[in-house]
């Protein structure tokens, strides 16, 4: 190994450690109460060290939540494969659910980081890095609202509003559960995931009114 290769080597690794260290952090404290400075004592190098590989703390916040995006969209793909629309879209909330309740701390933590960020703060890179994956993952959901469209099953209010208000209602009902609210109340975690699912499709998809759940 070149000494060229072995410094981007030791430099990945590093980027690497201090994405870990902060996410470790962060998850004992919120993101705008840690500072590069408690980043850099943890892994013992200086603060400067760290701007070398992030503009601010906000490039840093941004990056983990680019990657927690990246980790949802490699999974919402695998959806697509399914045979039916209903199938397509079973599969994409239980997935984004799986994702949210599977790793409750790493949700959080890159919740916290896209709330807490100054997007003026952040490297242009970065910025059309997070508008890309946006807007990939944005593309997932409207081919499974296209396809139930092509099986008449959605309503006719727009590939969109239909994405934007099933995306804020799964997430809403999910931070109920991460929230601890209503802990007494919901008996089961699996019947409540139905429930959601129950609401949700039944509001898209009007052509399933009548019809035998699947």
């Amino acid at each position: 190994m070149g000494v060229s290769e072995r410094k981007r080597r030791e430099f990945a690794i590093r980027e690497r450690n201090i994405i870990e260290t902060a996410i470790k952090l962060f998850q004992l404290r919120h993101p705008s109460m840690v500072k590069m400075d408690d980043i850099a004592k943890q892994l013992e190098i200086g603060r400067g060290t760290i701007y070398l590989h992030f503009k601010s703390k906000d490039d840093l916040m941004a990056r983990i939540q680019l990657e927690d995006y990246e980790r949802l969209r490699e999974r919402l793909q695998d959806c697509l494969k399914a045979g039916s629309a209903i199938e397509m879209a079973r599969s994409a909330l239980r997935t984004y659910i799986e994702h949210c309740l599977g790793d409750k701390n790493m949700y959080l933590v890159a919740k916290q980081c896209g709330d807490s960020l100054n997007i003026d703060n952040v490297s242009k890179e970065m910025r059309e890095k997070l508008s890309t994956e946006r807007n990939t993952r944005l593309s997932i959901l409207e081919k499974v609202y296209k396809q139930s469209k092509n099986e008449n099953l959605t309503n006719n209010k727009g590939a969109y509003p239909n994405v934007a208000v099933a995306w804020g209602m799964i997430r809403g009902a999910v931070e109920v559960l991460l929230d601890g609210h209503f802990q007494k109340e919901i008996k089961s975690e699996k019947s409540y995931i139905e429930t959601i699912e129950d609401v949700l499709f039944y509001g898209l998809f009007p052509g399933l009114v009548g019809e035998e759940k699947q």
